[in-house]
């Protein structure tokens, strides 16, 4: 092969290694469902944030997960038979950002009856703030069971809102502690506040 030929050889391969570079997962431009101000899917740095949150605790057998990914939000279930607790988290996407509005019209009494939906009662008995996390606190009655979840709020960014709960029976609230001390050491509940 003489020296022409190679330099021939150099510029397709260049030329068929940038090809490929464009066509790269990443690469091309975003073709889904969009709004105003930017896509609704949630990208695949969102759903790895959501299912990475907080994993650790939850590395055991007795929890089975399970998740969706939607337009604007990804939820992930995690539950524990044995323990006869569930935990609970919503990632919610707001692309032109959320303000005072947006939240208290999703952290409403209406809200919270969707939230407790499969509830016999839910009693708030307790809210508490530190820094861009909230915390609500709640009693919950079902068939003849008496339970707690607590309900952190944390304002991830301008454009995510990042939601988890846990609900354990009120008898195995020290396992609950357990976990809420792993997951969000500066607020476990709002009497260590």
């Amino acid at each position: 092969m003489n020296l022409s030929q190679k330099a021939a050889l150099a510029l397709g391969l260049v030329a068929v290694l940038a090809l490929a570079a464009s066509c790269a997962p990443g690469s091309l431009a975003y073709t889904g469902p969009t709004d105003e101000c930017g896509p609704i899917e949630p990208s695949q740095q969102d759903v790895r944030f959501a299912l990475e949150f907080g994993a650790a605790p939850f590395n055991q057998p007795d929890w089975v997960k399970n998740y969706t990914v939607d337009p604007y939000r990804i939820t992930l279930t995690r539950t524990n038979d044995r323990e006869n607790a569930v935990a609970y988290l919503e990632y919610l996407m707001y692309n032109c950002g959320y303000g005072q509005d947006e939240l208290d019209e999703y952290f409403s009494d209406e809200g919270f009856g969707v939230v407790f939906a499969n509830y016999e009662s839910y009693n708030l008995y307790n809210f508490c703030e530190a820094g861009n996390l909230a915390l609500y606190e709640y009693a919950l009655e079902n068939a003849d069971e008496s339970y707690a979840a607590r309900y952190w709020v944390q304002q991830s960014t301008d454009t995510r809102l990042l939601i988890f709960m846990l609900v354990f029976p009120v008898d195995r609230m020290f396992v609950m502690n357990g976990y809420a001390s792993q997951l969000f050491p500066d607020l476990v509940a709002c009497e260590t506040q």
